[in-house]
């Protein structure tokens, strides 16, 4: 039995291998997911644009799972994880995730992703840094609902499907933390007042600090302690939105 590393306000992280630790919850325990997980994206870091990323993850310490898998075994694991987090989670699953290039191929998430497609969220970035693909710059990334939801708040339906929010800049210690904007969206549309959110890649915190934010429980899943610290550091603070 994996221990919490945290537990305060409603909020539980814990500090381990998502897969290990969800083996420890019952059945539909959760009202929805939401999660961002590790892209596998790392192996192909190229300087590129006017940014230039020189393997940004890298530098800036974005560790714990592996992000440069082969690609049948990053599918097969996020294939294992979500659909864990299917059974433990009684509404819908949301995964922000984004189309990846292997031998000039583009791999979609929606075919990755083995689990019954729901719903669709077009996340506009608003800029890019791959200037240079010999393709028109990717300025989004996806965020899918899978499974059926079993709570929807009909007047958030105006949000539409596509969603201008800006990246998270402002977060030092972790390289690409989730805008809190998101989840809170998500949360608030699918899991009910006083229901439980759950995230087995927790990272910074952005989704516990979007279901504290929205009056929601949540647990969440970290590998890295050092994460696990900042995102206690974050939940601290009572202003973020």
């Amino acid at each position: 039995m994996i221990k919490p590393y945290y537990e305060k306000d409603g909020i539980t992280i814990f500090n381990g291998d998502c897969e290990k630790v969800m083996n420890q919850f019952d059945l539909n325990c959760f009202d929805i997911t939401v999660s961002s997980p590790p892209y596998n994206t790392i192996q192909s870091t190229k300087p590129s644009g006017f940014f230039k990323e020189h393997n940004h993850k890298q530098n800036a310490g974005y560790d714990g799972y592996e992000d440069n898998l082969e690609e049948v075994d990053y599918v097969k694991w996020i294939n294992r994880v979500f659909s864990r987090c299917a059974e433990l989670s009684e509404g819908l699953v949301w995964v922000n995730h984004k189309t990846r290039y292997r031998d000039k191929k583009g791999l979609h998430p929606v075919r990755m992703l083995n689990l019954n497609f729901y719903s669709e969220i077009i996340w506009n970035r608003k800029g890019s840094v791959t200037m240079n693909a010999k393709k028109f710059a990717p300025s989004h990334e996806f965020i899918y609902g899978f499974g059926e939801p079993h709570f929807w708040n009909n007047d958030v339906n105006t949000y539409m499907s596509v969603w201008d929010i800006m990246p998270e800049r402002d977060v030092k210690g972790h390289p690409c933390p989730f805008p809190v904007s998101i989840p809170s969206r998500l949360i608030n549309a699918s899991c009910p007042e006083g229901g439980v959110v759950f995230d087995p890649f927790s990272g910074a915190g952005s989704t516990l600090i979007a279901a504290r934010n929205e009056g929601r429980k949540a647990v969440g899943i970290e590998l890295n302690s050092k994460y696990c610290d900042l995102a206690i550091n974050r939940l601290s603070q009572r202003n973020l939105f």
